[in-house]
């Protein structure tokens, strides 16, 4: 769980707290020229993003895709620059650029006392996004990756957890789970980074095969409710929606394997509309797909691979 020993040295709460002070158009500024760098410089995200977008948007003319881009890598900048304000606001000033959509749909969930899952993915400022469930006052849970830079990483978690979320490293097993479930906690679980070997199952996520994680499925499979989770940004400033919607459990078998196939298709299906109805604020320089960039075989029945 969090480890509340755990001190961000002075000088990291120093210099968020001083760009937090900034006003947001300046950062925005700051970041779309970041971004424009980062598009320009970085040849290796550039290609991953175009790579990306051509797999998922085949019938796209190729200048449509490359503006898409674009548009992403100055999202990105937008959105790290964002970050010092959303590790240091109030609860009350970060809520007042939120909008809140189906928010009965989680009510709804919460009331079978089983726990929620709430699936998520890196789409728009996704550090606020992780913070809204407990800044909207429930109890919430998920896991976290450790960040190299140790000042940064203390000051990361502690900025994360500061309104009551418990944060778990990737590797802490699932004891923690078992307890935040039977608590009634929404469990934040994002699907769409590509899984290593061993660590996830082959999906479809925006129509082509993913490696993803399939730590939902088996709870789900004994009546754990999930729903989807979107923060939209509605205009190029710092203004949001979001967006709750429900994922039914599907029709199961009585085979495991088969069942969390059917459940991770299903919740990965379900962010179709929020990332093709806003392309721009996804994070296509991941490889998401690289399950199947390294199988020639699959790579050959995948529509609209490069």
């Amino acid at each position: 769980m969090s480890d509340k020993s755990v001190k961000a040295p002075w000088w990291t709460r120093a210099l968020f707290g001083a760009l937090a002070k900034v006003p947001m158009p300046v950062m925005h500024l700051i970041g779309d020229g970041l971004g424009v760098l980062y598009y320009a410089l970085d040849k290796r995200h550039r290609e991953v993003t175009l790579r990306n977008l051509a797999r998922v948007f085949p019938e796209r003319p190729k200048k449509e895709r490359m503006t898409i881009a674009k548009k992403t890598f100055k999202h990105m900048g937008r959105t790290l620059m964002e970050i010092p304000y959303v590790f240091s606001a109030s609860r009350e000033n970060l809520l007042a650029h939120v909008e809140i959509e189906n928010k009965d749909l989680l009510h709804s969930a919460l009331a079978q006392q089983k726990g929620v899952f709430l699936l998520a993915s890196h789409f728009s400022n996704w550090e606020l996004m992780g913070l809204l469930p407990s800044i909207l006052g429930y109890q919430t849970s998920m896991i976290y990756r450790r960040l190299n830079q140790k000042p940064l990483d203390a000051y990361t978690l502690a900025a994360r957890s500061r309104f009551g979320t418990q944060l778990y490293p990737r590797n802490t097993g699932v004891r923690w789970l078992l307890k935040a479930l039977k608590d009634n906690h929404c469990i934040v679980s994002a699907l769409d980074q590509h899984m290593g070997a061993g660590n996830g199952i082959k999906v479809p996520f925006l129509g082509h095969i993913a490696s993803t994680s399939h730590l939902p499925a088996p709870f789900v499979a004994k009546g754990v409710p999930m729903l989807g989770m979107a923060l939209v940004r509605q205009d190029k400033g710092f203004n949001f929606r979001l967006k709750f919607w429900d994922v039914p459990c599907p029709e199961l078998t009585d085979d495991k394997a088969t069942n969390e196939i059917l459940i991770m298709t299903a919740a990965c299906k379900s962010f179709d509309d929020v990332i093709k109805s806003n392309p721009e604020q996804w994070l296509w320089m991941h490889r998401r797909w690289r399950a199947v960039e390294v199988d020639e075989k699959m790579t050959q029945v995948v529509h609209g691979a490069p």
